[in-house]
């Protein structure tokens, strides 16, 4: 393989544009429906370039998989940073966990996607579970940490609290994509969600 990526030189530019275009292909027409060559055509580059990057296919959909986490989990980091008690950046933090869910972003759609190929590929079931567990860790960090330090005491282990939360999420968004819900009752599942979440919690 090393030396087929001779011909090539390197750019971390190059990189980028290959997973930006995997991403955009990816959402618009699914995994099963795209192939190395239409990412090639989408990022403007041969498909030897691609691999140039990438050994296989696999390997592109485990870096597409690092690149759509860094993206939801950048938005969600943001709105949580904002100014304010914490009880306020939580709701705010999980309003955009639904949002990414709601709004269909083509990073969600490609997340799901891939998590429908892990029941048949173990390397990607493998880069899916630690992606869970990262956006677990991310999630125990930052807003958990933050109750416990305002003397909220977990009823149950703490590292199940997101566990919970990322599944009820991800159900809704399924729902959501077959049976839609109005923004009144939509804005009435996110307090519940709230509120489910700090029964977890006891003073």
């Amino acid at each position: 393989m090393a030396g087929r990526r001779t011909g090539y030189k390197k750019s971390e530019a190059s990189r980028a544009q290959v997973l930006d275009a995997a991403i955009r292909v990816l959402a618009k027409q699914g995994i099963a429906g795209t192939s190395v060559q239409d990412i090639a055509d989408a990022a403007g580059l041969s498909k030897g370039a691609v691999h140039y990057h990438f050994e296989s296919k696999d390997e592109l959909l485990e870096r597409v998989l690092d690149r759509c986490c860094e993206v939801v989990e950048a938005r969600i980091r943001a709105v949580f940073a904002e100014e304010g008690p914490p009880l306020e950046r939580i709701h705010r933090a999980l309003v955009e966990m639904w949002a990414v869910r709601r709004d269909g972003v083509r990073e969600m759609r490609v997340l799901t996607e891939l998590h429908i190929l892990s029941r048949q590929n173990k390397r990607i079931r493998k880069a899916c579970g630690e992606a869970l567990q990262r956006a677990c860790r991310q999630m125990i960090d930052t807003a958990l940490e933050h109750l416990v330090a305002m003397g909220l005491r977990p009823k149950v282990p703490v590292e199940v609290i997101p566990r919970l939360v990322i599944a009820t999420l991800d159900g809704l968004a399924l729902q959501q994509e077959i049976d839609p819900v109005s923004r009144e009752t939509e804005a009435e599942i996110v307090r519940a969600l709230e509120a489910t979440t700090m029964s977890l919690f006891e003073l």
